[in-house]
């Protein structure tokens, strides 16, 4: 099944919400603590997600001077199967940096260079916002993440932690120099 990359829509808000949550969950299942895992499993609906997604689109679409992006992968029935989200930099690691604050493809999707193309439309966007560099941050445990990141060219720059439902995340941040310098590895 061919797939295309496009920029979301709100009518995409409950599919993006699915794919954030089943993903997430399958994703982090042991990169976590089951403690936490459990909480997020528990009150991180569909309907909650949903609802963030929705507001998050119509705060973009509402904003003619944002820096915000979201695309989607979409099956040529036109279903959602994947997701990126792209902004400035928050972290001053890299001068003048976009980051790439989510990254998710449905499993069965995985492996099919998806992650890449999403990844490489968020840069592609950023760039022509005039941002020169790129950041990704990965959970500290999440070693498919971490390979996939360095798999497109990225090198570590920093490390930082998150909290999450009380619990500490470590994260490890991976840096691009050269926004379009994103190249294609690991699917």
């Amino acid at each position: 099944m061919s797939t295309h990359i496009r920029l979301a829509e709100n009518k995409d808000a409950s599919a993006m919400a699915r794919v954030m949550v089943d993903t997430w969950l399958s994703a982090h299942r042991n990169h976590v603590p089951d403690g936490q895992w459990q909480r997020r499993r528990n009150e991180w609906t569909y309907a909650v997600s949903e609802r963030g997604w929705r507001e998050f689109l119509e705060e973009i679409d509402s904003d003619s001077n944002t820096q915000d992006c979201v695309y989607v992968a979409v099956t040529d029935k036109d279903v959602v199967v994947g997701l990126a989200v792209g902004c400035p930099a928050k972290l001053n690691l890299l001068q003048n940096a976009a980051e790439v604050t989510a990254v998710y493809v449905e499993s069965a999707y995985q492996g099919q260079g998806l992650g890449f193309r999403l990844v490489q439309t968020v840069a592609a966007h950023q760039a022509v916002l005039r941002r020169s560099a790129l950041l990704i941050s990965a959970l500290k445990t999440n070693t498919p993440a971490r390979r996939f990141y360095e798999a497109l060219g990225g090198r570590v720059v920093g490390t930082y932690e998150t909290e999450d439902y009380g619990f500490k995340e470590p994260q490890v941040v991976y840096g691009w120099e050269n926004i379009r310098a994103v190249k294609r590895g690991g699917g």
